[in-house]
């Protein structure tokens, strides 16, 4: 099978359309969706596959992770840079998938294994790390725990709308939770991997502020996870 080379840089960056540009997050649409459309060219000009690029970001976060854990504090800096990367990573394979025409289930699969990696490994390796650089001993076991309950959290949103999803035949009844037009969806999307996410967590890692990172997102999802477990209860009920 040829592999596919031949669009200009200005009908690369077309696909995109306007819709999918609209729904960025903020920090994705002024930073690194700007930024993806150069490299991404560039990547699928050699014809790198999308895939290929989605297990460079996976790579990439439990490297993050790697250095989180077992790190210093210039460490968790660095860490915070790969995580930075992970996200820019994240546009650039939507990019050469879109140009190379792998947008099939595969492609998406491949792109929820990267973030989900991201959302499993991120708030555990914060909650270990601080775990082993508390100046308060009876604080070491929290911290993991405020870590853990976050990753779960996430993941269990996550599963159970994607369930909700699949198991309801009539599309109308997920439009609430689905679209651009979704005030659920894009508060979400700015809070995720290409939104304030990383810009977040590399702030707070240069100003020593990682507690207030981490304790911030286990409020968010779980207050999330507890939200949507109750609207889609009900929402099922009602079908």
């Amino acid at each position: 099978m040829k592999i596919k080379t031949d669009l200009g840089y200005y009908e690369f960056k077309a696909l995109l359309g306007e819709a999918k540009s609209n729904s960025d997050p903020i920090w994705c649409r002024f930073l690194f969706r700007p930024l993806s459309f150069p490299f991404g060219w560039l990547l699928y000009k050699t014809g790198l596959k999308a895939n290929s690029i989605s297990m460079l970001s996976i790579l990439l976060a439990i490297a993050s992770s790697f250095f989180m854990v077992f790190g210093n504090s210039q460490d968790i800096v660095f860490a915070s840079f790969l995580m930075l990367l992970v996200a820019f990573t994240d546009c650039i394979d939507g990019n050469v998938a879109r140009a190379r025409g792998e947008t099939g289930p595969g492609g998406e699969w491949m792109d929820a294994l990267s973030g989900y990696t991201v959302y499993a490994l991120l708030p555990l390796s914060i909650g270990i790390h601080l775990s082993s650089h508390t100046s308060f001993e009876e604080l070491s076991q929290f911290w993991i725990i405020v870590g853990a309950v976050t990753s779960i959290s996430n993941l269990f949103l996550r599963l159970l709308y994607q369930k909700f999803v699949n198991s309801i035949p009539n599309k109308s009844a997920t439009n609430e939770f689905k679209g651009s037009g979704s005030l659920i969806s894009k508060f979400s999307s700015e809070m995720g991997l290409v939104g304030w996410m990383m810009p977040a967590l590399l702030a707070s890692s240069i100003i020593n502020m990682l507690e207030l990172y981490l304790v911030f997102y286990c409020f968010f999802y779980l207050i999330s996870a507890v939200i949507i477990t109750i609207v889609l209860a009900r929402r099922v009920d009602s079908l």
